[in-house]
Formats: structure tokens, C-alpha cells, sequence
């Protein structure tokens, strides 16, 4: 299998290599035209200059070229318009073949001269006085160095970035292997870095999934113990002598089993909620309204819509006030009112002792009941967990707080 750093690192380099023969291959076709354009007219007219007019002798042409010889340190060479050799000095450089048709840089016998053409037709050739042998190893070679410092440069940062990937490779096994604890470093602000992000996310809500799914099941093999050993004590009796009481503790064993086993699968399935299966426009006084009155409450309050499921709505307000008259006495007053953002908010008041301040947001947990609670009602610790994922899962949320002189003021606060 290929690394992804190899493939990052092999393209980079493929693309650098692309670039620089294309390069040399358009300076190398464009080389005459441009060197001709960018200078070679020019500097043969200023060189013309220094140099007598073709109807000079020439000898005297010859001098002049010895002179810029001497001071130059350059081998020279004047040809006719005729690519006839008129004067030079050093050592000769030939006219190339193209030389009367052609100016600028050119390659004759291995050496790279330079034609100056003449405003008369005459040709200057140009060559550096000391054999240039080496600057084709040195041409070829300046391409070769800046690819090599290029690909120096560029492992580092395409290994950097694939490590990333790897260690996030590597956190995803090791959560496919049980251990919910996983989570990668989140490195930089780029898309790797969101992926990482993205991943702690996940784990963060499959491990509190998983943990709340233990949490039900353990305790719900608890709970489901006294039901059913009152169930199976019952029929014992029944079989022995039919009586109207055992039959009626059956039914509502039975009857608590049935309870018990909706609130599990609506906890189970509140945790695996993502977005609202329904949702709708709800009058919440309305709807709290209707609940209270099985409850002989009155509610107070101003219409307020809230956009929801009414079915979960129903229910959270329901558990609400069954908590209320199991735990605190009965419910003392529901208020439904628009909050300060704008949202709905739900207050139910009761006159119960009260909860400690250590278990004031552990109440909310599953199958948690706090120490020294009125329980006039049997509960299973499930209903305050359910107000709390229907809340959440509204995008809302529920607090405790104290009231001054006795009970406890429950408040839900809705979008």
C-alpha cells in the first residue's frame, strides 16, 4: 500500500519537474528571438559604433578589433555580409551556419557565442576568451539543485501533514476496538484539524451513549426484580386459593412492569435522538393545562407556542407533576410564561421538603433518588431523566432551584 505522504511528496515533485523542462524547453525555443529583441540589435549599433564602416581597410578594421581584444579579454570575429571573414582576434570563432540569417546567442563547435548584427550587413561574433567547457554541466545542473532543494523542503511538510492523519488513523482503531476513552490531538486549523475535532465529537457522544445504555441496563435488572417477584408470589397464591386482593396485586404488578418498560425504551430512545421525529407548532399552556387537570393543579400563565413534539411535550410535563405529587407533596403551582429570549418557560412548584444541594443535579440522572425523598407513589428514578432528554432534545434544558421558605421549583426553558 502506498503511503498518502508518498503520493502528496511524488506529486509535488512530478509537478516542480513538469514545470522546470517546460521552462527550459520555452527558454530554449525562445532563446533567438528573445535574446534578438532584448539586446543583440542594440548592442550591435553601439558596438558598430566603436568599430570603423565597412568601407574601411582592413587592417584598420583589424586594429580596431585588437584594441577591444586586449581590453575586453573576448575573441572576435567581423564577417562580411557574405559571412566572409573580414578581421578577428583570439582565437577565431566561426560564424555559425545561420549566423548571416540569424543573430543572438548560437552554439558552434560546443561554444555558446554571441552575433551582434550590423546596421551594413557586417556580423561581430562573440566569444568569452577562456573555452567554456564546463557550462553545460553547470546549465544542466541548476535545475537538478532547485528540484533537489525542493524536494528537501517539501517531505517535511507532506509527512507532517499525513502524520496527522495517521494518529487519527489510529485513535479510529483503537475506538473500534472497545476503548471509548479514545481521543486524538487536535493539531492546526485546517481540514485535518476539523476532522479531529469531528472525531473526538463522535467519540465523546458514542462513549456517553454507551455509558447511559450500561447504566440502564444494570439498573434496570434491578428494578425489574420486585415486579416480578411480586408476580410470581402471586401466582403461587392464586394457584393455591383464588382470591380477588392476589389477583388485583397482580394486575398492578403487571401493570408497574408495563410502566417501567415504556420509560426504558423512551430513555433508550431519547439518547439515540438526533433531530425531533416530529415537530409542530404547540400552545404549551394548552397542553399543560389538559396534564394538571388530572392532577386538579390550576395553571397559570400566558399563551405560549413553541415549535416541538407534542407527544414528548405531553410527556415531560406529565413526569413533571407525577414528580411532583410522588416526591413533594403535589404540585403548588404551574406557571407557563415567555422567557427572556424569547422562549417558553415552565415552572412547576411543590411542597416537599426540598433536595440537597449535593444531589440537586443528580436527580436528573437515571434511577437516582435522593436521600430521605417523600415517596407516596412508587417511582423508578427514570421520570426527572426523561423531562431532561425531552428539554435537551428540544434544545431547552431544566434546573432545580430551591425555593425560600419550603419545596422545590423545577423550570424548563425552551426555544
Amino acid at each position: 500500500m502506498r503511503r498518502l505522504h508518498v503520493q502528496f511528496y511524488l506529486a509535488i515533485l512530478a509537478t516542480l519537474t513538469i514545470f522546470v523542462i517546460a521552462s527550459a524547453i520555452f527558454w530554449s525555443v525562445t532563446a533567438r528571438v528573445r535574446d534578438e529583441t532584448w539586446g543583440a540589435n542594440t548592442v550591435g549599433e553601439f558596438v558598430q559604433g566603436l568599430l570603423p564602416p565597412a568601407s574601411a581597410p582592413p587592417n584598420e578594421q583589424q586594429r580596431a578589433l585588437d584594441d577591444l581584444h586586449q581590453r575586453l579579454k573576448i575573441d572576435l570575429a567581423l564577417y562580411d555580409s557574405e559571412g566572409r571573414l573580414i578581421a578577428s582576434a583570439g582565437r577565431l570563432p566561426r560564424l555559425p551556419r545561420e549566423g548571416t540569417r540569424n543573430s543572438g546567442w548560437a552554439m558552434a563547435h560546443g561554444s555558446p557565442l554571441w552575433v551582434l548584427p550590423f546596421s551594413d550587413g557586417r556580423r561581430l561574433v562573440v566569444r568569452h576568451a577562456r573555452p567554456p567547457e564546463r557550462v553545460g554541466w553547470r546549465v544542466f545542473m541548476i535545475p537538478v539543485l532547485i528540484v533537489l532543494a525542493f524536494a528537501l523542503g517539501a517531505y517535511p511538510i507532506a509527512r507532517r501533514l499525513t502524520r496527522r492523519l495517521q494518529r487519527l488513523q489510529a485513535g479510529v482503531e483503537q475506538l473500534g476496538e472497545g476503548d471509548l476513552t479514545t481521543r486524538v490531538a487536535v493539531e492546526g486549523r485546517d481540514e485535518v484539524a476539523a476532522l479531529a475535532r469531528s472525531f473526538n465529537q463522535s467519540a465523546q457522544r458514542i462513549e456517553e451513549l454507551v455509558k447511559s445504555h450500561k447504566l440502564l441496563l444494570a439498573n434496570c435488572s434491578h428494578e425489574l426484580r420486585t415486579p416480578l417477584a411480586r408476580v410470581r408470589l402471586g401466582i403461587e397464591r392464586l394457584s393455591r386459593s383464588p382470591d380477588s386482593s392476589v389477583h388485583d396485586e397482580l394486575t398492578r404488578s403487571i401493570a408497574e412492569l408495563d410502566a417501567l418498560i415504556e420509560e426504558m425504551l423512551l430513555a433508550s430512545r431519547l439518547d439515540a435522538l438526533k433531530t425531533l421525529e416530529r415537530s409542530e407548532e404547540v400552545d404549551l399552556l394548552a397542553l399543560a393545562a389538559e396534564e394538571a387537570a388530572y392532577f386538579d393543579v390550576v395553571v397559570e400563565g400566558q399563551p405560549t407556542t413553541v415549535r416541538g413534539d407534542p407527544a414528548l411535550l405531553r410527556r415531560m410535563l406529565r413526569n413533571l407533576l407525577d414528580n411532583a405529587r410522588q416526591h413533594g407533596g403535589g404540585a403548588t403551582r404551574v406557571e407557563v410564561s415567555t422567557g427572556a429570549a424569547g422562549g417558553a418557560r415552565v415552572i412547576v412548584e411543590d411542597q416537599g421538603d426540598g433536595i440537597a444541594e449535593a444531589d440537586r443535579e443528580r436527580i436528573f440522572e437515571p434511577f437516582y433518588r435522593a436521600a430521605g425523598a417523600r415517596q407516596v407513589g412508587r417511582g423508578f428514578g427514570l421520570g426527572l431523566a426523561i423531562v431532561r432528554k425531552i428539554a435537551r432534545a428540544h434544545g431547552g434544558e431544566i434546573t432545580y432551584i430551591a425555593n425560600a421558605g419550603r419545596g422545590s421549583r423545577f423550570v424548563v426553558t425552551l426555544p
